[in-house]
C-alpha cells in the first residue's frame, strides 16, 4: 500500500531511540513508535499482529498542551525492520494523521488479538462503542451497557473505558454521563483531553463552539427495538 511505502522512506532516515529490553507477545515482538499529533507527542507499541498500545506523553492537565494545527508527523521507531513488519502501526500513524485532518477513516489498525478481549463483556463494549458512535457524536455509559447487551451494567462500561489500551481507535471519549457532565478520562487525570477531543469532533458538525466541562450538551442514545430477545435495530438519536 502506499502509505507502507510512504512510512517505510521516513523510518529508515530517523534515529532509533534506544531501549534496553524488546518485549514480545506469542504473535511476534513488539516495536515502539513516537509520534506528534495536535494532543502532543504519542507513542504507539504493536506487534506484527496489532496494535498493544497508543498513549499520550501528557500524564496530567498540567501537562497537556494541545495545538489543533500540529501536523501529524513520524519521530522516530525503537527498532529498525523492513517496512512491512509493523504494517499496524503505520496504519495508526496514517489512521491518526487522517483523523486530525477531519478525513475519511472507516478503516481502523487492528489491535493484537492478546489484548482485545473478544470473548468479555469489556471487548464488546469496546467493539459496540467502535462500531456504533462515530466521529462527532456521543453515548453515555447507560446507553453503552444496552447497546453492548447488558442493561444497567454502566460501572463495567466505566471499567472498559478506564482500561481502554488504544485512546482514539477505541473512542473512549465519547462516552459521557447521563446528565450530560463529561465523566473522567484517563482515570481523571486528563478529563481536558476529553474535552478538547469532543470539541475539535463538533467542530465540523458546527455545533456548540465551546464545551463547558460540566456543561450541559447534545449527546446521542442509542433507541432499541428487540426481537427474538436480540438487539436487531436501533436508531441514534439526539437530545439536547
Amino acid at each position: 500500500m502506499a502509505y507502507q511505502q510512504g512510512m517505510e522512506g521516513i523510518c529508515s532516515k530517523k534515529t532509533l531511540v534506544k531501549h534496553k529490553e524488546k518485549k514480545t507477545c506469542h504473535h511476534g515482538p513488539t516495536n515502539t513508535y513516537q509520534v506528534q499529533t495536535p494532543l502532543g507527542e504519542m507513542t504507539i507499541v504493536s506487534c506484527p499482529k496489532g496494535l498493544h498500545s497508543l498513549s499520550q506523553a501528557a500524564r496530567t492537565d498540567d501537562t497537556f498542551k494541545p495545538d489543533k494545527w500540529c501536523q501529524v508527523e513520524f519521530i522516530s521507531q525503537l527498532y529498525s525492520d523492513n517496512g512491512y513488519t509493523y504494517t499496524p502501526a503505520l496504519h495508526c500513524i496514517q489512521w491518526l494523521k487522517n483523523y486530525f485532518l477531519k478525513q475519511e477513516n472507516d478503516t481502523r489498525p487492528s489491535i493484537c488479538p492478546s489484548i482485545s478481549r473478544k470473548d468479555t463483556f469489556t471487548g464488546k463494549v469496546w467493539q459496540t462503542l467502535t462500531e456504533n458512535v462515530p466521529f462527532g457524536e456521543t453515548i453515555s455509559y447507560k446507553g453503552l451497557s444496552l447497546a453492548a447487551g447488558r442493561d444497567g451494567a454502566f460501572r463495567a462500561v466505566g471499567q472498559a473505558m478506564a482500561s481502554n489500551p488504544v485512546p482514539l481507535i477505541i473512542p473512549c471519549h465519547r462516552v459521557i454521563r447521563s446528565d450530560g457532565a463529561f465523566g473522567n478520562y484517563a482515570k481523571g487525570e486528563l478529563n481536558s483531553v476529553k474535552e478538547w477531543l469532543l470539541q475539535f469532533e463538533r467542530e465540523l458538525f458546527n455545533l456548540n463552539s465551546r464545551l463547558p466541562y460540566h456543561g450541559v450538551h447534545k449527546h446521542c442514545i442509542l433507541s432499541f427495538i428487540q426481537v427474538s430477545k436480540e438487539i436487531s435495530v436501533f436508531t441514534i438519536l439526539t437530545i439536547l
